[in-house]
């Protein structure tokens, strides 16, 4: 693959797109409503362009042998895979994904089962979406030139300075709710002697929590719908307050 900045940002889009196409797409179906995924608020999803990149690169000398590409692009992307979850979460002390419930998994970031749909699914691109793909891109370079791919730099450069102020945000909110729910636990204790199921449903009736979390601005309260598996290990209580968040959404 001809290397050309041009090339690569588009390619980077591109993939990054159907990424969160694809996400989007399964998560939605799963949940049976719609989630928007994505760490970031535009509709890409940055782990997708780079695996692919790393697999139209480095995987170029065994591309006509599909049993070589097939297992040096599950290599690939699973060690990307692993790298990313490891440094989001000393970044952001926060897990976007865990296969703690997958079999043959490592650290709940990496498992075979999924490693093994990577290597299909990266088979399938370089077989048969990267030609179109090519063709796309050197349509959007002939029309544009290097005036697109600098916007779009530009554009993910912004939403992702955005994305990290607003996650930052997010985790002192949380950190603040965090604090007020244990307050209200320990009161709600004193006074009653039930289980910590009927002190969570007393927490959901909560008036100042719901005016609390509605102060959550829109990207903040996606981030909490959209990621089952989210977890911010520095946040106590943050499984109820996920479940408290739900609860209100519901109720509208």
């Amino acid at each position: 693959m001809e290397i050309t900045f041009e090339k690569i940002v588009l390619l980077f889009f591109i993939y990054a797109f159907i990424g969160w196409l694809w996400e989007t797409v399964y998560c939605s179906i799963k949940a049976k409503k719609f989630v928007y995924r994505g760490f970031l608020i535009g509709p890409y999803c940055p782990i997708y362009g780079f695996g692919v990149l790393a697999v139209l690169s480095l995987i170029s000398p065994y591309q006509q042998n599909i049993i070589l590409l097939y297992v040096f692009s599950a290599l690939v992307v699973t060690l990307l895979e692993y790298v990313t979850s490891y440094g989001l979460e000393k970044l952001f002390h926060t897990t976007w994904w865990d296969y703690h419930d997958v079999p043959l998994n490592l650290n709940g970031r990496i498992a075979l089962p999924i490693s093994l749909f990577w290597g299909v699914g990266c088979v399938f691109i370089v077989k048969v979406v990267q030609p179109i793909v090519s063709e796309w891109v050197q349509f959007l370079i002939n029309q544009f030139g290097i005036f697109l791919p600098v916007a779009i730099v530009v554009l993910m450069t912004v939403d992702l300075i955005y994305s990290v102020f607003t996650l930052a945000a997010f985790q002192k909110e949380l950190a603040k709710l965090s604090v007020e729910i244990e307050e209200r636990k320990n009161n709600l204790v004193e006074k009653i002697t039930e289980t910590s199921q009927t002190v969570m449903e007393e927490l959901k009736q909560s008036t100042e929590l719901k005016k609390a979390f509605a102060k959550l601005n829109f990207n903040q309260k996606r981030m909490l719908r959209a990621y089952s598996k989210l977890n911010m290990p520095t946040i106590k209580n943050f499984k109820e307050l996920k479940d408290i968040q739900e609860r209100f959404r519901k109720k509208g």
